[in-house]
């Protein structure tokens, strides 16, 4: 590897721009000795933490796919001066209330409830400190802020709340927003999952849903 390149991985922070967009692609991972300790160590709590993918595919109706391109940084189209900070994990048939979402991680919920821009949402946070966020929820299952959650844990299902006051439903396609957060340096530090979904697919669990 030319020197240049090197002393570039090595100098980076879990703040740069160019690690939390290329974060966990297979690029980073192969040359993840010459990261900084920094990024090294989130990279490395991530890739412990994350089990499942978050959408479980269906046993009974294989026409239940979904689909997800790098939307990293994307412009949103509610209000301005927002970047897309996560993922959106899209669903094949556009109708609430019918696919799983899953914990990525063992974990603690520590947020639960409505947001303006995220709906319904549930933030977790892994036994490594990485707060994994899920939004754009329809419903969730019997669980409570403060309870502890299992990798693989069905959580509420996919909806398309948000963008508006608490209730707000139907502004965009029924989807999963998914995004990752390091508070590792005190602040909160957003890193692009796409990645981390591809590596995820192969570990998919399956349900029941039609």
């Amino acid at each position: 590897m030319e020197k240049g390149r090197q002393n570039t991985l090595a100098s980076r922070t879990i703040s740069s721009a160019s690690y939390r967009k290329d974060f966990f692609s297979p690029g980073m991972r192969k040359d993840q000795t010459l990261l900084s300790r920094e990024c090294r160590t989130f990279l490395k709590q991530v890739e412990e933490d994350s089990i499942y993918f978050p959408v479980p595919a269906s046993s009974l109706d294989p026409s239940l796919t979904v689909s997800y391109v790098d939307s990293w940084m994307y412009e949103r189209n509610y209000k301005e001066g927002n970047s897309h900070e996560g993922t959106d994990i899209m669903a094949a048939r556009n109708e609430r209330g019918i696919y799983p979402v899953v914990s990525i991680s063992d974990g603690t919920i520590t947020n639960l409830g409505w947001l303006e821009l995220g709906g319904w949402r549930i933030g977790i946070t892994s036994p490594q400190g990485v707060y994994y966020y899920y939004a754009h929820l329809d419903s969730y299952t019997d669980i409570r802020e403060g309870n502890t959650v299992k990798a693989g844990q069905l959580l509420g299902f996919m909806g398309d709340s948000g963008y508006g006051p608490e209730g707000t439903k139907g502004e965009f396609d029924v989807h999963l927003h998914l995004g990752i957060y390091s508070w590792g340096t005190g602040e909160e530090i957003s890193v692009n999952p796409y990645y981390l979904l591809r590596s995820l697919e192969e570990h998919r669990l399956k349900y029941q849903y039609s």
